[in-house]
């Protein structure tokens, strides 16, 4: 049975510069990769119509995940029977409604959320402007906030939303309430649905450099870390690069796929 190799990737500090979020530096191995026949999934706290933007800017088509782990696209790239869409989580009017309703007021206050800041103020946190500003707005599922509380609140805030069956994520500039999902779950999703219909033996490399992609790198054979030396995982096949995104993803790549081909496997 053939091997193929499937990269789940982060974007924001992962492969796209932290503040420019270009990706120069990984261009060409992204396009010698694709070329290999190694899948990519990009798998972002994104929206939908900013990871379009950026798979225009990649020049490639690509299956893709949203929101941390909301909804997963164009699976049906990879096969032609798979499907095109697949929505994970539950609809962000009902996730909010749940949230507002039963936080402890005295938390909820500590609450800056990135929807009703002015649009200075939203390209400020975000980084972004334009139509790039206008796609990240455009939520389904999610909701990117500031949290302005003391340490005690936040453990507190975090353990209630838990409790409500919501969860929060931190990714590098904003914490964002959802539903009770995030990458780990998708990525299962997606190798539930692969492993045994590609006629291929799947191995998997994750690629993340934030708390809210854990959950992702756990679940994968060769975890990549980008630039955190924070993030601990407890697997010897994982990968680390000092260098920051972009070449420093195409550092931890490039290890990843060293290990898979000094093993033997594809």
């Amino acid at each position: 049975m053939k091997s193929k190799i499937i990269i789940f990737t982060d974007l924001d500090g992962t492969l796209l510069d932290k503040t420019k979020f270009h990706f120069r530096q990984a261009k060409k191995y992204i396009n010698e990769l694709i070329s290999k026949n190694i899948i990519i999934i990009p798998i972002s706290s994104k929206t939908e119509k900013e990871i379009r933007l950026f798979l225009r800017e990649i020049k490639h088509n690509l299956p893709f995940v949203t929101e941390n782990g909301s909804e997963i696209y164009n699976l049906n790239l990879l096969k032609k029977t798979f499907p095109r869409k697949i929505t994970l989580a539950r609809n962000k009017l009902k996730i909010y409604e749940i949230f507002n309703k039963k936080i402890d007021p005295q938390i909820l206050e500590n609450c800056e959320f990135v929807f009703k800041m002015t649009k200075r103020k939203q390209t400020k946190i975000l980084g972004l402007k334009g139509k790039k500003l206008n796609a990240s707005l455009h939520r389904k599922f999610t909701f990117p906030f500031i949290f302005r509380g003391s340490k005690f609140k936040k453990n507190k805030l975090l353990k209630d939303t838990n409790k409500m069956g919501l969860n929060i994520l931190e990714g590098g500039r904003v914490m964002n309430l959802g539903d009770k999902i995030d990458k780990g779950y998708a990525v299962n999703k997606i190798l539930k649905l692969t492993k045994n219909k590609l006629k291929s033996k799947i191995h998997t490399i994750a690629v993340g450099d934030n708390s809210n992609d854990l959950s992702m790198l756990n679940v994968s054979e060769y975890p990549c870390v980008i630039g955190n030396k924070n993030l601990k995982i407890k697997n010897k096949n994982k990968s680390f690069s000092s260098d920051y995104a972009p070449l420093g993803w195409k550092i931890a790549v490039k290890k990843a796929i060293n290990k898979i081909e000094k093993r033997g496997l594809i």
